[in-house]
């Protein structure tokens, strides 16, 4: 990725759900990224793992304007009535924004970094001296 690349579409902002209008805000964002890491994890947890598809679902429809710290908060499974499409509809306009987000700070900061690379210390790319040294032996070994 370079900071020429291209920014992909933004994903949509709202999604429909049961025919209700979710839409994605800070709070929300906020509170599914904190679930999901970085990109590969995101990916890998998304696709593999219940609890946070769990978790990322149920936050999605709870209508709460405020940041969750208590999953008892969520809305329960049992009032989750959807479909396992619109599980998976949610889940991949969830893996949207978390990746657009991703690709963004790293388009966003690789252009900083020429902007202001004059600037920043760079990192020898000769590698370290040799930094071995002789210890003198403690006798003879046998």
């Amino acid at each position: 990725m370079t900071p020429s690349d291209p920014l992909p579409p933004r994903p949509p902002l709202t999604i429909e759900v049961n025919g209700e209008t979710i839409k994605m805000t800070y709070g929300l964002e906020m509170d599914l990224r904190r679930m999901l890491p970085d990109p590969l994890s995101a990916l890998t947890l998304i696709r593999d793992d219940v609890y946070t598809q769990d978790y990322l679902v149920r936050r999605v429809l709870t209508p709460a304007k405020k940041i969750i710290t208590d999953p008892a908060e969520l809305v329960s499974m049992e009032d989750t009535d959807i479909s396992s499409d619109e599980v998976e509809n949610i889940l991949t306009w969830v893996t949207e924004h978390a990746l657009y987000f991703f690709v963004k700070r790293t388009l966003e900061l690789a252009k900083l970094g020429v902007q202001y690379k004059q600037a920043l210390p760079m990192p020898s790319t000769s590698g370290s001296e040799d930094s071995t040294t002789t210890t003198p032996s403690a006798g003879p070994s046998e």
